[in-house]
């Protein structure tokens, strides 16, 4: 795979940082917290956890994804032991691949064989990446999941907007390790197949084909879905030109409704609704992609990112939690419902973007 190299004009705006916004200060302070912190339950609930969610998982993803760029040992054995009572006492923890936000939790075994080579991780890895594809025993909606299997699609399809990084980051994964071209393909077919059903003529998306907000961290998700696929996907992929199409015409659109606080809007078209850091991280990881792999135009997208990375750090306390994170956020018909939601600090829907984000500015 051929990728065009950072050019010099975006690799010194993407060094040059003010104090304590670089990426590796950044990278360092947030992984830190991850680390320190216990499993959370959802949107701050402060019960015990009944399993891994999927804020966690895509935090941890981003933790191990940054230890392997900055060959950080001691944070990748800190990561390894987070996981290891998923073997004994905390098994109850381990999501089962039974549903699409379950099913991510793959990425985190795929990421350890990758940097340890443990067979073991490899071979739970493969499990959730297989089993998205695979019929499940003793469901109740066989004909229903026989349909979406009988178009290559997988049984998980909803066509929510968070699916396209759930799913696109589980098979890239498991390509990653394998080489598989069987598991990026059919990521690509399917996100295909959500860009037809759920983007808007604007490049934006709905939170779903009966919800016409355009709510922050749902196109966020999208994003970073389009973002993470076209990372990974080889070039004679059949449906690569299709999504990168798609991916630069949100691009595009999100650079016009840039506030002038260098983020993004709890709803994405409207300059008044309040900051929200999740989704605006989200936005920035793919832009910082789209520069240095060359899909993007570095003299309009560069002052963009720049502008939208020192806004976002300025969010972020010295413990290394992120403030103005949007709670999970089921679809609702109701445009208030989405203003009215509240904001919680260091939620690990905004801790793993941000994680993200510095390693898309490290990475080579």
């Amino acid at each position: 795979m051929t990728f065009v190299p950072i050019c010099l004009s975006a690799q010194k705006a993407f060094k040059n940082w003010p104090e304590g916004v670089s990426p590796k200060a950044v990278g360092e302070l947030v992984s830190k917290r991850f680390v320190e912190v216990p499993h959370p339950n959802f949107n701050g609930n402060p019960a015990p956890p009944n399993e891994i969610t999927y804020p966690e998982t895509c935090a941890w993803f981003g933790a191990l994804r940054y230890a392997d760029i900055t060959h950080n040992k001691k944070l990748l054995r800190l990561l390894e032991e987070r996981f290891l009572p998923i073997f004994g006492p905390e098994r109850r923890l381990q999501p089962l691949p039974d549903h699409v936000d379950h099913t991510v939790f793959g990425t985190i075994p795929l990421q350890l064989y990758a940097q340890t080579g443990k067979e073991i991780y490899y071979h739970m890895g493969i499990w959730y990446a297989d089993e998205q594809w695979k019929m499940p025993r003793n469901t109740k909606h066989k004909e229903e999941y026989q349909a979406l299997l009988d178009k290559g699609l997988s049984w998980q399809t909803r066509y929510w907007i968070d699916d396209m990084f759930m799913i696109s980051a589980i098979q890239s994964q498991a390509f990653f390790v394998t080489k598989d071209r069987r598991y990026i393909d059919r990521a690509a077919a399917e996100m295909v197949v959500y860009l037809d059903k759920i983007q808007r003529p604007n490049g934006l998306f709905y939170h779903a084909e009966d919800v016409p907000f355009f709510w922050g961290r749902g196109n966020g998700w999208m994003a970073a879905g389009m973002t993470e696929l076209l990372g990974l996907l080889p070039e004679d992929n059949p449906n690569r030109t299709r999504i990168l199409e798609s991916y630069r015409k949100m691009m595009d659109t999100l650079s016009k409704y840039q506030k002038e606080d260098g983020l993004w809007g709890q709803l994405v078209d409207d300059k008044t609704t309040w900051t929200e850091t999740s989704g605006s991280a989200m936005f920035i990881y793919a832009m910082i992609k789209g520069v240095k792999q060359g899909w993007l135009d570095e003299a309009v997208y560069t002052p963009i990112v720049r502008k939208a990375w020192i806004a976002l750090v300025g969010h972020i306390d010295e413990k290394g939690d992120i403030a103005g994170v949007c709670e999970g956020t089921n679809k609702t018909n109701d445009r208030q419902f989405y203003l009215n939601r509240r904001t919680l600090s260091g939620n690990m829907h905004g801790q793993a973007p941000v994680l993200w984000c510095v390693n898309a500015f490290l990475e080579k």
